[in-house]
Formats: structure tokens, C-alpha cells, sequence
């Protein structure tokens, strides 16, 4: 879409570089992390933390998600473990008898073994 006449007319080369004009190229999350890293050699560790505590607590504290369970409990959930020990027991209660009688595939499935003519119809 173009600009009318008059409104170009209006656009200085100074205007067009003015941070009003131009959007920011850093992200939100950026500006977060920009606290100084280093400390100045008069200032000492407790004046550091209590002044960076007080200026970036509420901001940060309310982009945070508030945590319900500890680390190490949500860190397991879901993922597949990588040891490998089978054993009967589990075979058994993954896809034994009374597991397959619980759920409509799993008496199809034995209904089809059943037919098929299998001695075993599962664990």
C-alpha cells in the first residue's frame, strides 16, 4: 500500500530512525538475562544480591510458572527408562491374562488366539 504525497512529504531521514519507528530487534527474554555479570570490585556480594533481588523480583516472579513438585520428580515423568531387565513378573502384568480380560481389544485379541487355536491364549 503506498504512503499519500503529503504524508511522505512529512518523513525526515531523522524520523525514520527514531526507536519509535523502528521495532526492537531484542526479544523480551533478552532483556531478562542483560543483568551485569561481573561485579564492580567496590561492591560487595550482599549489597549485589539484595539490590538485584528488589529491582527484578516481581517481573521475573511473575513470568514464572509456580512450581507444585520438585525437580527431580517432574524430570522422570514420561520418559522411558534406558536399562533394559525384563523379567516375568512384568511380562505377566503388561500383557498377561486378566490385563487382556480388562479392555475390549485385549479379549479380541484372545478370542482371536482362541480361534486360531493357540494352547496359550496369553501370559
Amino acid at each position: 500500500m503506498r504512503m499519500p504525497a503529503h504524508r511522505v512529504s512529512q518523513l525526515t531521514p531523522q524520523s525514520l530512525t527514531t526507536p519509535a519507528t523502528i521495532p526492537s530487534a531484542r526479544l523480551f527474554s533478552s532483556t531478562l538475562l542483560s543483568s551485569p555479570t561481573r561485579a564492580l570490585p567496590n561492591q560487595s556480594l550482599s549489597s549485589r544480591t539484595s539490590s538485584a533481588s528488589t529491582s527484578f523480583t516481581p517481573s521475573i516472579s511473575s513470568l514464572l510458572p509456580s512450581q507444585t513438585r520438585a525437580f527431580s520428580a517432574t524430570a522422570a515423568l514420561g520418559v522411558k527408562r534406558n536399562t533394559f531387565r525384563p523379567s516375568r513378573r512384568v511380562q505377566k502384568r503388561r500383557s498377561g491374562f486378566l490385563t487382556r480380560n480388562t479392555d475390549r481389544k485385549g479379549r479380541l485379541i484372545i478370542i482371536r488366539r482362541r480361534l486360531k487355536g493357540r494352547r496359550a491364549m496369553s501370559w
